[in-house]
């Protein structure tokens, strides 16, 4: 049975992970349909009927707030470290591509965030860094994991190859929002020539 005051210490707590739920939500949305430059704190906070600096309580600044929605973006997919265990890492990663194919312009914000958070004074520069080193070393495990399973043939350093995975893939991506290139058929055969499946 929860005290009264560990009650009162959870309300504050789920009002305000409430609140920030629905400023993302709301920001996915704008952001979705006007981009990440055509959308606004202000627009946030008007679609969803609160003042500005309730919005910028829980999210001091635009960057703040989109790096949020793409944290949330990409847990919105939980099950892709099982799916690669279980189907393999190129079809995982292929998976994902095809998945982008849906939410371009998701990934022009990624991709616009990221270039301009390499400078280390950006206040996005850390959100950056921890992203790449989280995801390189989910995807160093996965590839070894498809390399003692014999799916994959490739003798180089997993380390290695998941940075060249990582690498590869925003700029296919990047390529894609630009010109139009299949971002499919371009990582398929990325990870094939660099991981040889068996």
């Amino acid at each position: 049975m929860v005290d009264a005051s560990e009650s009162a210490r959870r309300g504050p707590y789920a009002k305000t992970a409430s609140r920030r739920a629905e400023i993302i939500a709301s920001a996915t949305a704008i952001f979705s349909t006007h981009g990440y430059q055509g959308g606004s704190l202000r627009q946030i906070a008007r679609q969803l009927d609160l003042g500005l600096t309730t919005v910028m309580h829980h999210f001091p600044t635009k960057v703040a707030l989109l790096a949020a929605v793409l944290d949330q973006e990409d847990s919105s997919d939980p099950d892709a470290e099982e799916r690669s265990r279980r189907d393999g890492f190129i079809p995982m990663v292929i998976g994902i591509v095809e998945r982008n194919l849906r939410r371009q312009e998701l990934v022009r914000m990624f991709s616009i965030i990221s270039a301009e958070a390499t400078h280390p004074g950006h206040e996005a520069h850390a959100w950056l860094v921890n992203r790449y080193a989280a995801v390189t070393a989910s995807y160093l495990d996965l590839i070894a994991y498809d390399r003692a399973a014999g799916r994959i043939t490739t003798d180089r350093d997993p380390e290695l190859l998941a940075g060249i995975v990582v690498s590869g893939w925003e700029g296919i991506q990047i390529r894609w929002l630009a010109d139009g290139t299949d971002p499919v058929e371009a990582m398929r055969t990325l990870l094939v020539d660099l991981l040889r499946p068996a």
